[in-house]
């Protein structure tokens, strides 16, 4: 067993059908399901149930599947940190901010212009919290701005200083004529049956937590459209041809209905990291007072 196998259970799953999922790895039919057999083996039992309609995971495989992804997430965090600490270093002169994808990340980075005009500022935006947190480690940021998601292996900040900044809902988008869009708020249980754009490969941990949440709720996420950035998952969510999920959604994402889930499962936790050393640790405490007026005209 290794990594390309696991790769291929969860492309089985996601492609809802074996035949889908052979088209989409660019193998014959009957190779796919000689590998699945093969794999199905190793594990010990069949990992999904086949039916005229497709595919579906057994209990077996919906535990194989929840430990792949967190396997598959937790490698590609690997070659993201590796390729960070490869880097050469920026001129010490430079002070820079980094973070995820996060409204919280230009409005700092405009503090810190502010505060300190007379030094160069820049800024890296890195896909996943582990590797901004591995570039405040190796001394590249002097200021970390990292997300948390529920059921996610929070981002290591123990031996960092920590404030929060934010805690915010992901919102369900809709179509204005999706068959839900005149309920107030939602349960993932009723989008069971919907097709799904997953969440970007910069989402962090939302799609993870996505996934988890959907297989609690009895079911896994038929996610049909990958690799779309918000701007291009709104525009799939308003023509009606799937539902997604958007963090701070802004200007780019009209015609879209936005829910909030009635149970809370799905969040982001927004937090400001820095070393005790770091040249901008006294700014880092006036930060919360810094942002206040873009926290407040966000939620007029």
């Amino acid at each position: 067993m290794d990594l390309r196998h696991l790769r291929i259970v969860l492309t089985v799953a996601e492609a809802g059908s074996i035949s889908h999922a052979a088209t989409r790895l660019n193998i014959a039919q009957s190779g796919l399901s000689t590998q699945l057999r093969r794999i199905e083996q190793e594990f010990g039992g069949p990992l999904f149930r086949r039916r005229p309609q497709g595919v579906v995971p057994t209990e077996l495989g919906v535990h194989v599947l929840g430990r792949a992804r967190e396997l598959l997430d937790e490698f590609g965090d690997l070659l993201t940190t590796a390729r960070t600490l490869a880097r050469p270093a920026e001129p010490p002169q430079a002070v820079a901010l980094g973070g995820v994808d996060n409204p919280w990340v230009p409005r700092i980075a405009a503090l810190i212009r502010e505060r300190l005009p007379h030094h160069e500022q820049l800024t890296y935006l890195e896909p996943s919290s582990q590797a901004v947190l591995e570039l405040l480690r190796t001394e590249k940021i002097a200021l970390a701005v990292v997300s948390e998601f529920p059921d996610v292996v929070a981002p290591p900040v123990r031996d960092f200083t920590v404030r929060d900044l934010d805690t915010e809902p992901v919102l369900i988008g809709l179509a204005p004529g999706h068959r839900l869009a005149h309920r107030q708020r939602l349960t993932l249980e009723e989008l069971a049956e919907d097709v799904w754009v997953a969440p970007g490969d910069r989402s962090d941990g939302l799609g993870l937590s996505l996934r988890i949440a959907c297989e609690r709720a009895g079911f896994t996420p038929r996610f049909r459209y990958f690799g779309a950035d918000q701007t291009t998952t709104a525009a799939i969510v308003s023509a009606g041809n799937a539902v997604g999920v958007f963090l701070s959604p802004g200007d780019h994402c009209q015609g879209i209905v936005w829910k909030r889930l009635a149970n809370g499962r799905l969040w982001r936790r927004t937090r400001l990291v820095w070393d005790a050393a770091s040249p901008l640790a006294g700014l880092a405490e006036d930060i919360d007072s810094g942002a206040l007026d873009w926290r407040g005209r966000r939620a007029s």
